[in-house]
């Protein structure tokens, strides 16, 4: 069965929780979403239709620019969310 997938919303799911264990950020699902949100929201989706075109996709994942977009993006997220958490810390 064929499904519609967003490469950029995986690969995000995919490194969060190490983006956010290194930068300090609490890592309750709120926080975790609220940084997934704000990256998703601030990048260019890239959907593909097939498991064989979520295979090529990652090869974006080598794409020198793609990595900085990433990186940028989690950077500006995880200190949105560290700087105004939407709860107080424990």
């Amino acid at each position: 069965m064929k499904q519609l997938r967003n490469y950029t919303e995986e690969a995000v799911r995919l490194f969060v929780d190490k983006w956010i264990v290194e930068a300090d950020v609490c890592q309750c699902d709120s926080c975790k979403l609220d940084v997934m949100a704000i990256m998703l929201n601030n990048m260019e989706p890239h959907y593909v239709v097939t498991d064989q075109g979520a295979l090529y996709a990652q090869m974006s994942d080598f794409d020198p620019q793609h990595k900085a977009d990433l990186m940028t993006n989690m950077g500006l997220a995880v200190q949105v969310v560290k700087n105004r958490p939407k709860h107080t810390r424990e």
